[in-house]
């Protein structure tokens, strides 16, 4: 049988390393919060950029309660607004694409000797 003084070193050893992980895993949750609320942060700053009549469209409503017009109404503006939107991020593409793919040759200096001349 073990002497009264090992069991108190035992279960003293047992707290100590019971209070370290928990000191761990409440620095581990802390860092995760710290990152969860710069994500929130990015998330507000975005959120911001969105359009309200964008924000109106994604609102759900019920059909079964609305009239067929209204129904047909939402959803050709809905898929107008995607159109537009769509062919806003085409026109950016390319507008994008013809800017990186002009080159003025004008204003290239090309080292002569790559072409052979000193």
């Amino acid at each position: 049988m073990m002497p009264w003084w090992s069991w108190v070193l035992l279960w003293t050893g047992l707290v100590l390393l019971l209070l370290v992980v928990l000191g761990l895993s409440a620095w581990w949750l802390f860092r995760k919060f710290l990152v969860l609320l710069d994500d929130v942060a990015t998330l507000a700053d975005r959120a911001s950029l969105i359009d309200p009549a964008e924000a109106q469209l994604a609102r759900p409503e019920l059909a079964i309660l609305a009239e067929v017009s209204a129904i047909r109404a939402r959803e050709d503006a809905r898929r107008t607004h995607r159109a537009q939107r769509r062919e806003r991020r085409r026109a950016a593409r390319w507008a994008r694409a013809e800017r990186i793919a002009s080159v003025d040759a004008s204003r290239t200096q090309w080292p002569r000797r790559w072409y052979g001349k000193s």
